[in-house]
């Protein structure tokens, strides 16, 4: 009986694959860099050899594997596993990665974006379990997220759906990744955040964000704004407030849209805390409509430094 499952998470500095059982329960992991330079052809040999490595760990039969689940950055389509240009994966334009690996390994493959095999992950496995209507969202280098209703990943009409860091707050705002002005990410994602402390500390270098950056300014990211924080330093508390109210008002949004259960915050947020939860909380509460903000919870979530294993594992448990 075929009752073991592999997991492949690609990501532009590494790759991962996992053997899990019929619960999900992780039995063996193999990681290695992705040298995204190299390009796809490379990267799936890597590939390849590391799910024999990792079945050979596990001490499963390759016979005894019944399904593959990936969770890869995206633009990708869902049905026929095609990648296009992932901007943290150079020349993967139109990369057929469903039909290469069901050709090696004979069994069906399911592809998912990054953002929603998290969403998924977090419901069956994390924050999200015993809840209908799910909307995770991550704080890293951009601001993804994954609906999960049902149970089920909500992709929209070709798949785009999810995209909550591209909403306008500001029209005349910074600029973002995605050519846009003004986009939740361009103001709360990791690089946002740094970026908003280097233009505070240009007006008041008295500050610890500095010194922890090691009296670089150019050294400065989000973490040593929020250790900063931590420590009362005033610049750093200012910055989060400000985190924190865009944030609540993007969340807001997405809270009188979709009327969810639970709103799971990852990576920035999970690692911030109460520091940024709170005032989140209070911004939601104070901006969204009655009724939809009564009934959501927003918590940090679970999973952790597991949820990419879990991500890919999720797609095909």
């Amino acid at each position: 009986m075929k009752k073991h499952v592999v997991g492949i998470d690609i990501g532009g500095t590494k790759l991962a694959t996992v053997v899990a059982d019929a619960t999900g329960n992780i039995l063996s992991k193999v990681r290695q860099p992705t040298l995204a330079e190299q390009g796809p052809e490379y990267a799936l040999q890597q590939l390849f050899e590391m799910v024999y490595e990792t079945l050979a760990l596990a001490g499963v039969e390759q016979s005894a594997m019944s399904a593959i689940g990936v969770s890869c950055g995206g633009p990708l389509d869902t049905k026929t596993g095609v990648v296009y240009s992932p901007p943290n994966l150079p020349g993967w334009d139109a990369f057929p990665l469903k039909t290469r690996l069901e050709s090696e390994f004979q069994v069906p493959v399911t592809i998912e974006n990054d953002a929603n095999a998290s969403a998924l992950a977090e419901w069956r496995f994390g924050g999200g379990r015993g809840y209908d209507a799910v909307l995770y969202m991550t704080m890293s280098t951009g601001i993804g997220g994954g609906i999960v209703l049902n149970g089920r990943i909500y992709h929209g009409a070709n798949d785009s759906a999810g995209e909550v860091g591209h909403q306008i707050l500001l029209p005349d705002g910074p600029r973002c990744g995605c050519g846009k002005r003004g986009c939740l990410e361009a103001l709360c994602s990791g690089p946002a955040i740094a970026r908003r402390a280097k233009d505070a500390i240009q007006k008041k270098p008295a500050t610890a964000i500095l010194t922890l950056a090691g009296g670089c300014i150019e050294q400065v990211k989000s973490e040593h704004v929020l250790e900063a924080a931590r420590q009362g330093d005033a610049v750093a508390l200012k910055l989060v407030e400000e985190t924190a109210y865009y944030m609540g008002w993007g969340i807001t949004n997405l809270v009188n849209i979709l009327n969810p259960d639970i709103v799971l915050l990852g990576t920035i947020a999970m690692a911030a805390g109460a520091l940024l939860l709170e005032p989140i909380r209070e911004t939601v509460a104070a901006l969204a409509m009655a009724r939809p903000a009564d009934a959501v919870k927003i918590m940090p979530a679970q999973l952790g430094e597991t949820l990419g294993d879990r991500a890919a594992v999720a797609l095909v448990v």
